[in-house]
């Protein structure tokens, strides 16, 4: 029996590792909720009472596990109301998939119930946002989706008209015929630029008191972070998303930053004169050094980030682990651990 276009979505997104999406059923995605329900040995739907709650859930899954987030929500308000949580997915870098419903296709546009183009008010939040026209097309699109949230870090957008959610499985187009999907995601290693960093190494050796921001792209190379914060005697600040990098009774760590910030951390900011940042953007810049304060090292996989919230004398474009993996033998041990 030929699958529909719903089947498709949800078998797709289960290719791609997701077990478990997050909704809030109605009338206009109900051919989505069918289809999960079919396949619920497969993907566990977490029902909720607000759209807006699946969104945040599908966002903090993303973080906390590195894998999909997943949600959905009906037409019109429902997929509105979505957005809150999709927002803090697209300013916290998760990948998260987002489908939603739409009216009919023949009477969309025409100022029908809930006659919301979703995939236009979207656009914003979405690195990847569409409108699945037909099930030949769903596989193809899920697919792009799941892989655009994943390499940029971000939300995907998926939007089915009701009766395109039952559209069973049909003949593709001579083109469409010739195209095939996989399930497969691959990431490459990005190293710094040499030149950086031995500039890097440079302010850092120079430094007499070195503070570390740490991130949530941090979170990958704690070892090494360790590591780095050891050698050079310097305490490691933690931002919010960074918090797991080390525990809270570690001896290298100071806590917390800015409005839950501790009084450690305070005076480590105000004292240092060099700061190395770990895969963080905090947005609280009031609470950084003052501006001509401290040298400033960062290490961020996304160029656009460098020098966002203060100017870096050394931008260090990477992955984390891999970028204090080729800073460390470059590092000299600080005798004097009076920072601490």
């Amino acid at each position: 029996m030929p699958r529909n276009a719903s089947e498709i979505v949800v078998d797709t997104l289960h290719a791609w590792g997701v077990t478990t999406i997050f909704g809030y059923a109605g009338d206009g995605i109900n051919g989505v909720v069918e289809a999960l329900r079919h396949r619920q040995d497969k993907i566990r739907f977490v029902t909720v009472r607000h759209e807006e709650s699946a969104a945040f859930m599908a966002a903090a899954y993303a973080k906390w596990t590195g894998r999909i987030g997943c949600c959905f929500a009906t037409t019109g308000p429902g997929g509105l109301h979505l957005l809150n949580g999709l927002y803090d997915a697209k300013l916290d870098l998760a990948p998260v998939v987002a489908l939603t419903g739409l009216p009919y296709h023949d009477i969309a546009d025409t100022f029908t119930q809930q006659d919301v183009p979703l995939d236009r008010v979207f656009a914003d939040v979405a690195v990847y946002n569409a409108r699945i026209m037909g099930a030949a097309q769903a596989e193809t699109v899920t697919s792009l989706a799941c892989r655009t949230a994943l390499a940029r870090r971000g939300v995907a957008h998926l939007a089915l008209a009701v009766d395109v959610q039952e559209e069973a499985e049909d003949e593709p187009s001579p083109r469409g015929k010739a195209q095939t999907s996989a399930a497969n995601w691959v990431e490459g290693l990005r190293l710094p630029d040499p030149a950086e960093l031995a500039a890097a190494a440079e302010i850092l050796n120079g430094a007499q008191r070195v503070a570390i921001l740490a991130g949530r792209g941090a979170l990958g190379a704690k070892a090494e972070l360790e590591q780095v914060a050891e050698t050079l005697g310097a305490p490691v600040i933690k931002a919010l998303l960074g918090k797991a990098v080390l525990p809270d009774e570690h001896p290298l760590t100071t806590g917390g930053i800015g409005l839950y910030g501790t009084f450690g951390t305070h005076a480590v900011v105000k004292d240092c004169d060099a700061l190395l940042i770990v895969g963080s953007t905090f947005p609280y810049v009031e609470y950084y050094p003052k501006p001509g304060q401290a040298r400033v090292v960062q290490i961020d996989r996304d160029p656009q980030r460098i020098g966002l919230r203060q100017a870096t004398e050394a931008g260090l474009v990477g992955d984390a682990k891999a970028v204090l993996d080729q800073l460390l033998p470059l590092l000299q041990r600080k005798q004097e651990r009076g920072f601490l």
